[in-house]
């Protein structure tokens, strides 16, 4: 079903329901309701696993999906909204978690109940409003749908309020600093060779492990190793040498443009091994990027980054930033093959103790003001804020 037919049917649903929306069943949902990843995906477990007084559901209208997770998990968690049925599920709920659009669409759906916007990371990028490239009716269409439903926006700093404010057309008051859920991961140990091989099968021996993760671009395909210099032979007899791997993760649609890079020492970690990376994000000894703001979350493994802007002026043109770019990004910017060699090596081996730590605890104190398991904590607030929500027969007991 698509977002049209799904809002005006549930325009028409809300509306012959029957009774207030029940404040101890939650919903979930993600990207395009058809992904189980993100912030909501992660809350969504700690709530199945910990919160027995409340029931979760998480929504996935890929058919397929739904069925392999149900598998999975089973069956009553995951529901869909492409028929009637499954909307009104949804609108019977009191608690929505989201970390990109709605579970259905419609106004005025944050009438006795509370909308949650988990969202997916840190805004370093233009986001949302502030995003340059959306067109006005888009832009009316995000407000009436999104901004204006949303009880609150959760946030990882106190630093980065105004900035999601102004994104969501938001009053400041909205924007709550509760932390990711997703990187409660981050916190708790997984065993890496047991991950590796569980992805991968059999790898060459390795004492260190290295994840690249470039940005997506609307312009063009990413550059990946983007040296003058660059020798696959050279980069493999260091991989060898240093006793290393190096994991390629980009963009699906770029995964093609990888293969010609893979050997026995680089890899590809792809959404079907990890849809959501930041949950092993810290398996990696290292990591590089360019523009990904995943690399805030990876700055809670108080571990080092390299970063590769080959074309900074022309991705920052036609995005924008909500921060200086060379400001926010503590690592070295490497343009020759020789140089991120030697950067892997230092990095790697922990001799950068200097002005690149330093920088990356600046940043880290930024844009992490959560530094700490945030799950509970969520769950607890939001079931406070529920009681006062709750039918006024029940405060009456």
């Amino acid at each position: 079903m698509g977002k049209g037919k799904n809002l005006l049917m549930t325009e028409v649903l809300k509306h012959t329901g029957a009774g207030r929306p029940d404040m101890h069943t939650w919903i979930f949902s993600s990207v395009d309701n058809c992904h189980y990843n993100y912030n909501s995906r992660y809350l969504f477990e700690y709530v199945k696993e910990h919160i027995p007084e409340v029931t979760p559901y998480f929504v996935i209208n890929d058919e397929h999906l739904r069925k392999e997770l149900s598998d999975r998990y089973g069956e009553t968690y995951f529901i869909e909204t492409n028929t009637a049925k499954g909307i009104q599920k949804v609108l019977s709920a009191g608690v929505w978690f989201t970390s990109a659009g709605l579970p259905v669409y419609g106004t005025g759906l944050k009438k006795n109940r509370m909308i949650i916007n988990l969202w997916h990371g840190v805004p370093l990028k233009k986001i949302a409003l502030l995003d340059p490239n959306l067109n006005p009716w888009s832009r009316f269409y995000f407000r009436k749908i999104f901004s204006e439903n949303y009880s609150c926006i959760v946030t990882t700093s106190k630093a980065l309020i105004p900035v999601m404010a102004k994104s969501f057309f938001v009053p400041e008051k909205k924007i709550k600093v509760w932390g990711q859920p997703r990187n409660d991961q981050i916190f708790s140990p997984i065993d890496r060779k047991e991950y590796l091989e569980s992805v991968c099968g059999r790898l060459p021996e390795y004492e260190k492990v290295v994840l690249y993760a470039p940005t997506f671009r609307d312009y063009g395909p990413t550059r990946l190793f983007p040296f003058p210099d660059f020798d696959q032979m050279a980069l493999e007899e260091f991989l060898n040498r240093k006793k290393m791997l190096l994991f390629i993760r980009t963009h699906i649609k770029e995964k093609s443009g990888a293969q010609a890079y893979l050997t026995q020492r680089v890899r590809y970690l792809g959404e079907e091994a990890a849809e959501d990376v930041t949950g092993v994000l810290g398996i990696f000894d290292l990591l590089v990027t360019d523009y990904s703001s995943i690399y805030i979350d990876y700055l809670l493994t108080e571990k080092p980054i390299v970063f590769l802007p080959y074309d900074k002026e022309q991705y920052l043109e036609g995005r924008g930033m909500n921060f200086g770019y060379d400001e926010v990004t503590p690592g070295p910017k490497p343009e020759t093959m020789e140089e991120f060699l030697k950067e892997l090596e230092a990095l790697t081996e922990e001799k950068d103790g200097g002005i690149w730590e330093k920088e990356r605890k600046r940043v880290n104190g930024l844009f992490n003001e959560v530094r700490h398991p945030c799950c509970k904590e969520i769950c607890s607030r939001v079931l406070k804020a529920a009681e006062k929500i709750q039918k006024p027969e029940d405060k009456n007991g």
